[in-house]
């Protein structure tokens, strides 16, 4: 699938869709470089901002274990902490798709947003495919 972007909807999705609501969604709509939105529940987008912070040693996977000494690739895990800088306001203006599966099932849907606030969220209504034999 390659690389894509986060969203969390704080929002209120449809009712039909209400156990999706704490679910995390997946988006290409932005710069796919697995940065985290969220549409909050006043109807805004925001986008985390985040450092990284660097682990001492003794905190990380490996330290003290047979592996620490093997390969350098082992003292290097687990060797930054993604922590959250701050919350950066997007005044966005277009749609916003963004998916989810569940259990198997797949969960589409477009946000529209007009001068930075959230007009609408809509689920994308997918095709049924038929299979070979009911199409014969």
């Amino acid at each position: 699938m390659g690389m894509f972007d986060e969203i969390k909807c704080e929002y209120p999705l449809p009712e039909k869709f209400k156990f999706l609501q704490n679910k995390t969604f997946q988006t290409k709509d932005f710069y796919n470089v697995m940065d985290e939105y969220t549409i909050t529940k006043n109807g805004k987008l925001v986008r985390q901002k985040f450092k990284y912070e660097v682990v001492e040693e003794k905190n990380r996977p490996y330290f003290g274990t047979p592996e620490w000494n093997k390969s350098p690739f082992s003292k290097m895990i687990g060797s930054l902490k993604k922590c959250i800088d701050k919350k950066e306001m997007i005044e966005f203006h277009g749609y916003i798709r963004f998916c989810t599966v569940v259990s198997g099932n797949f969960y589409e849907f477009t946000a529209k947003f007009t001068d930075g606030k959230l007009v609408k969220i809509s689920p994308v209504e997918l095709p049924k495919w038929k299979s070979k034999v009911e199409r014969a």
